[in-house]
């Protein structure tokens, strides 16, 4: 991974912080929109950014439902995938809801995104059930 990459916890999203960033995976695909709940601060929640040089080049959001952490986003801007910013995001997440004394990380995708379904797999995620929306889950330690 390229220097000049760090992590960092945010209240709040600003949609201007992610103006510049490509986060689609299907290139025939309108930009993932912004999500206006992220700009509002909340309790239970975490976001963290990850920035290379400074700037945004991904964010994950999170949040507490019962014993797990549901983790609403991960999203990384197109020219910096495939460095390990996902990853580093997912165990900002991780610890995070280790240190809020959640049990497990659980997620969604959409079927059409095997890409994404290899990643989440790879980091440890186990899929449940089938269909357009994919469920993901993958407990933490005790």
């Amino acid at each position: 991974m390229s220097a000049g990459v760090g992590i960092e916890r945010v209240a709040t999203l600003d949609p201007a912080m992610l103006a510049h960033c490509d986060f689609s995976f299907d290139p025939q695909r309108s930009v993932y929109p912004f999500d206006s709940a992220f700009a509002v601060p909340r309790s239970g929640r975490m976001i963290a950014v990850a920035r290379i040089g400074g700037r945004v080049s991904g964010y994950i959001a999170c949040l507490a439902d019962g014993e797990s952490a549901d983790v609403r986003r991960v999203e990384i801007d197109r020219p910096h995938r495939d460095q390990g910013l996902g990853r580093r995001l997912l165990d900002e997440a991780r610890d995070w809801a280790y240190s809020v004394g959640l049990q497990a990380l659980r997620l969604e995708t959409l079927a059409d995104n095997p890409a994404a379904g290899r990643f989440f797999e790879r980091y440890g995620f186990t899929p449940i059930g089938q269909g357009d929306v994919l469920h993901w889950r993958m407990p933490l330690p005790v």
